[in-house]
C-alpha cells in the first residue's frame, strides 16, 4: 500500500536536494555564464582594455629631443662653423693697392692746347701721400663761380684721353690725367658760360671733391664741356 502526505490540501511528490534547499540548478549555470562573459570583456583581446592598448600602440610617437606642445623645447642644435677661408669682399680694391682719397690728392689744370674746333684741358691729380694708390674710371667736374654756385652744368663722360679704362696706379708725387674739352669760343658765335672761379672735382669713386681755384684759361662755350677717363700719361 503506497503512503501519500498531504499538505495544504495537495498531494506532493518529495523532490531532489536542490529543490529542497529552493535554489534551481539553472539558476546558478546563468550566473556563472555572465560572470565568464563580464571577465572576458574586460581582460580579452576584443576588450576595451585590449583596444585602448592597440590605439595607444597606433600612436605616432616624437623624436627624441622633440617637443610634443608641452614641457620645455629641446635646445636647438649649435649652427655650423664658419668657413675657414672667406671670399675676397666686393669692396677689395684693385690689386690690394688702396683707392685714392681726396686728402692725399693734389688738383691742378693745364691748358693742353686746340685742334680743330675744340680745345682741351689736362686735368692732373696727383698723390701727395706716403702710399701708393688707384683711381679708376671718369672724375666728376663742375664750375662754380666766385659766390660758390655752379656754373652751367656738370661735364659729361666722354673717352677723350690717354685713359683705357684700367686703374691707374699712382706712385707718391705721380699724377694721374684726365682730358677736358670745350668748344673753342670762335666757333659758337660768343655763346659761352658765365666766367668761372672755381674748378670742383669728385675723384673717381669718391664723394669728396677737391678744388682749384686756377682755370688755365678755361671758358665753357657752345654748351660742349666733357671729361675722359683717368690714364698714366698726359694726352
Amino acid at each position: 500500500m503506497s503512503h501519500t502526505h498531504r499538505r495544504d490540501g495537495h498531494g506532493r511528490r518529495r523532490g531532489g536536494p536542490d529543490q529542497a534547499r529552493g535554489r534551481p540548478r539553472g539558476v546558478w549555470g546563468a550566473a556563472l555564464a555572465l560572470a565568464c562573459a563580464a571577465a572576458l570583456t574586460a581582460c580579452g583581446p576584443d576588450g576595451g582594455d585590449a583596444d585602448a592598448a592597440g590605439a595607444a600602440s597606433d600612436a605616432p610617437t616624437s623624436p627624441a629631443g622633440t617637443p610634443t606642445g608641452t614641457g620645455t623645447p629641446a635646445e636647438p642644435a649649435p649652427s655650423s662653423p664658419p668657413p675657414t677661408s672667406a671670399a675676397p669682399s666686393a669692396s677689395a680694391k684693385p690689386g690690394g693697392i688702396a683707392r685714392c682719397e681726396t686728402d692725399g690728392l693734389a688738383l691742378s689744370l693745364v691748358a693742353n692746347g686746340q685742334e680743330m674746333n675744340s680745345k682741351y684741358f689736362d686735368l692732373r691729380l696727383t698723390n701727395t701721400g706716403s702710399e701708393p694708390c688707384d683711381l679708376l674710371g671718369h672724375p666728376g667736374v663742375s664750375l662754380l663761380d666766385a659766390g660758390g654756385k655752379r656754373v652751367g652744368e656738370p661735364a659729361t663722360r666722354s673717352q677723350d684721353g690717354t685713359g683705357d679704362g684700367g686703374a691707374v696706379r699712382l706712385r707718391p708725387g705721380q699724377a694721374a690725367h684726365a682730358t677736358v674739352k670745350t668748344a673753342g669760343e670762335g666757333v659758337t658765335d660768343g655763346r659761352c658760360w658765365p666766367e668761372a672761379a672755381t674748378l670742383l672735382v669728385y675723384p673717381p669713386g669718391s664723394r669728396q671733391t677737391v678744388t682749384t681755384a686756377d682755370l688755365a684759361g678755361l671758358k665753357v662755350c657752345g654748351d660742349s664741356f666733357q671729361v675722359g677717363p683717368v690714364g698714366d700719361r698726359a694726352p
